[in-house]
């Protein structure tokens, strides 16, 4: 039984990262193609909707409080209207924030950055992240966990609709922001002013470039 369900989860995370690349290359080139040639121009404004949840530990505990995210909310509010002209929304204009009344098992609640994050895709966490998302393809859903390993917040770019925060990264300013980008196809970069800096010292600038970028995801549209 448990290679059985071993099996599955490689199987669900090869058809899950195989069909988010089937959907992300026709937006990139054909649906957003003016965004992904023209991105830089910041024009139409377009959204991007999220929801986060907030997972319980196997006692049924919330790992952080409903109110830790809301100044990472507001800062990537902030940010990606003034350097992409990208409204930040909640999805089906439900609250921002949410606690997922379910307990969670420990693979779930110990996640890894990095690396150990794809790998993760085929496990367990990866399982579990794909059947609680909020949507599928457009929206973004962020799950605060207790720790990754390596980081504070991490995302498998734009190959998920999900990205991951512990208890600190929901709390810490720019981590919201910083994973988002990632959803929506951004790398990092070396310069310490901009948004995809690795490190929490960050700031908010970003390139010409990243706006062509981040504005012909898949994640953000016009509705």
């Amino acid at each position: 039984m448990a290679g059985i369900k071993k099996l599955w989860h490689i199987i669900r995370g090869i058809a899950g990262i195989a069909t988010r690349i089937v959907i992300e290359v026709p937006h990139r080139l054909i649906i957003n193609l003016f965004d992904t040639l023209f991105g830089f121009l910041n024009w139409p404004e377009k959204k991007l909707r999220i929801r986060i949840f907030i997972l319980c530990d196997e006692q049924g505990n919330p790992v952080c409080s409903p109110v830790d995210p809301e100044a990472s909310i507001t800062h990537a509010q902030k940010i990606f209207k003034k350097n992409f002209n990208v409204r930040l929304l909640p999805h089906h204009k439900e609250s921002f924030v949410k606690i997922l009344p379910k307990k969670s098992c420990s693979e779930v609640l110990y996640t890894k950055g990095g690396p150990g994050a794809l790998e993760e895709e085929f496990k367990i966490a990866g399982s579990f992240f794909a059947s609680n998302l909020s949507g599928v393809f457009y929206p973004v859903t962020a799950f605060v966990v207790i720790k990754i390993k390596g980081a504070c917040g991490c995302s498998l770019g734009p190959i998920s609709d999900y990205v991951t925060l512990d208890h600190f990264g929901a709390k810490q300013t720019s981590t919201l922001a910083h994973e988002l980008a990632h959803a929506c196809g951004l790398w990092h970069v070396k310069k310490r002013s901009n948004l995809l800096y690795r490190y929490n010292d960050r700031q908010d600038e970003i390139e010409w470039w990243q706006k062509n970028i981040f504005r012909s995801s898949r994640h953000i549209t016009y509705w």
